[in-house]
């Protein structure tokens, strides 16, 4: 059983007219605010290929695509939270050393004034058997000017990054995805996030076991697990929700519920997934069997969730809060 109700079509799809999304559009962050859902996604322009992978990662899929298949991050909006307008011009654009390869997977958070934007950063084509996916962070006032801040995150593999949304006893934390767990690491300030001290990151890594927060434990998730949205606080804690992997790499998403003082300590899990591949567009695109969310936001006490389906379109699903809570904490 599942509290979510899908939308029965893309709430997004590849926009032919727009040259860099027009090949796929999926993978969404969002933020709600005065009364409008902000959206960024990932976009990809036509003409890639599909190869099969010379040296496939233990934990990903053995197809990949070839060296023209770069995202673009666009910005989108809706008043209504199902009809958005895009923006004709792309709003992160892979023009670094750090994502000249592709700017990926948005979410959003803010801090004070100003809107903080984790990505996954490419300094390599995507699907390179070495090393080149790293964490790269963008910052914003209003969603249209940008500046990029470089990547943050410690010197390997590191993707699904969100940042809470407010400090957490006076820190700023973050949660990350150092395959195949989640972990959480703090920040004292903003300063300390864009430049940690010498020795932060060493530190952090060899001691990750310390910071790993959740570990797959259903078959379901039983490849790798990551953190999907920006965390929505509640009453009750922390409320989390994540994507699961199973050994036929197939993505699902399931919730969690963090302390909101210790966002260490998990109260409570689903055994099972919330939403999963069901609809035509999740089980067939470029890869198959994908529910990936992305971005939620809370509008008159419903919860709405975006998800990247079959990494070629944006699906949409809602439920009212309360039963969300409910059936994580099987009231």
């Amino acid at each position: 059983m599942t509290p979510f109700i899908k939308s029965p079509h893309p709430v997004l799809k590849p926009f032919p007219d727009l040259t860099w999304a027009s090949g796929a559009v999926f993978n969404p962050g969002t933020w709600y605010e005065d009364g409008r859902v902000h959206l960024l996604f990932r976009a990809i322009p036509q003409g890639y290929r599909r190869i099969p992978l010379a040296e496939p990662d233990p934990h990903g899929p053995e197809m990949g695509f070839d060296q023209s298949y770069i995202s673009y991050i666009g910005y989108a909006s809706s008043k209504d939270g199902l009809t958005f307008v895009p923006r004709e011009t792309p709003y992160i654009k892979p023009d670094r050393d750090f994502d000249v390869y592709g700017a990926e997977d948005p979410r959003i958070s803010r801090i004070d004034d100003t809107y903080l934007i984790t990505y996954t950063a490419l300094c390599r084509p995507a699907f390179d058997p070495h090393n080149g996916v790293r964490i790269g962070l963008a910052s914003s006032h209003d969603f249209v000017g940008l500046k990029k801040h470089g990547v943050v995150g410690p010197p390997v593999c590191d993707k699904d990054a969100v940042i809470f949304p407010g400090r957490i006893g006076g820190r700023i934390a973050m949660l990350h995805r150092i395959t195949p767990d989640i972990q959480l690491v703090f920040f004292d300030d903003l300063a300390q996030l864009l430049q940690p001290p010498d020795g932060f990151w060493q530190s952090h890594m060899d001691n990750l076991d310390q910071h790993v927060v959740m570990r797959s434990e259903q078959t379901w998730e039983s490849k790798k697990i990551g953190v999907g949205p920006t965390p929505i606080e509640t009453a009750e804690g922390w409320l989390i929700i994540y994507h699961g992997v199973d050994a036929d790499h197939v993505y699902r998403a399931g919730l969690a519920l963090l302390d909101r003082d210790d966002p260490r300590v998990v109260i409570a899990r689903t055994t099972h997934p919330v939403l999963e591949p069901e609809l035509d567009f999740e089980l067939y695109g470029d890869v198959d069997n994908v529910v990936f969310p992305e971005g939620a936001v809370v509008i008159d006490g419903e919860l709405h969730v975006y998800y990247g389906a079959a990494d070629r379109v944006i699906g949409h699903a809602s439920a009212p809060l309360q039963s969300v809570m409910d059936h994580l904490l099987k009231r």
